[in-house]
């Protein structure tokens, strides 16, 4: 926890200083114009997903289909990166549109395995089913009642 608050300081930190370089850069309106977009997108994003796109990732899950991990997270990338947005400052709209960037994984699919969706197995004893006949010393042969010779559960 307390390397998080030392990032969390440097990162208003950063926030702070590249706020003063664009409006060095291009001027304090254009940079207060750019902020009040960043944040106007974020608000947008997060209507228009929020806890739907969570619920949506949890139900995929549960269903065990057959996914790609970047399908999974994309729902959590993309509230964290609305969340990224709203704040305000260049650091974190620059970490927001790399988590919003496209990348490709291997479907869950296609290893063979999904690590959300287990198929139960059937035990692996050492008992093998099959019928038999027992014979007494008279040479007599009878097939035994099945319910006699169950082993105890």
């Amino acid at each position: 926890m307390r390397y998080m608050s030392w990032a969390l300081l440097i990162l208003a930190a950063l926030e702070v200083i590249s706020i003063i370089l664009m409006s060095n850069l291009i001027g304090g309106g254009w940079t207060l114009l750019l902020i009040i977009l960043s944040i106007a997108c974020g608000v947008f994003m997060l209507r228009n997903i929020g806890l739907s796109g969570l619920f949506l990732t949890v139900a995929t899950i549960r269903t065990g289909s057959n996914v790609s991990l970047y399908q999974l997270l994309w729902p959590l990338r993309y509230v964290l990166a609305a969340i990224m947005l709203i704040s305000p400052g260049f650091v974190s709209d620059i970490f927001a549109a790399l988590l919003l960037l496209p990348f490709s994984g291997k479907p869950l699919a296609s290893t063979g395995s999904n690590p959300f969706f287990h198929t139960p197995q059937p035990d692996q004893n050492d008992i093998i089913e099959g019928e038999f006949t027992v014979e007494n010393n008279n040479g007599q042969s009878h097939r035994p009642n099945r319910q006699q010779h169950l082993p105890p559960r």
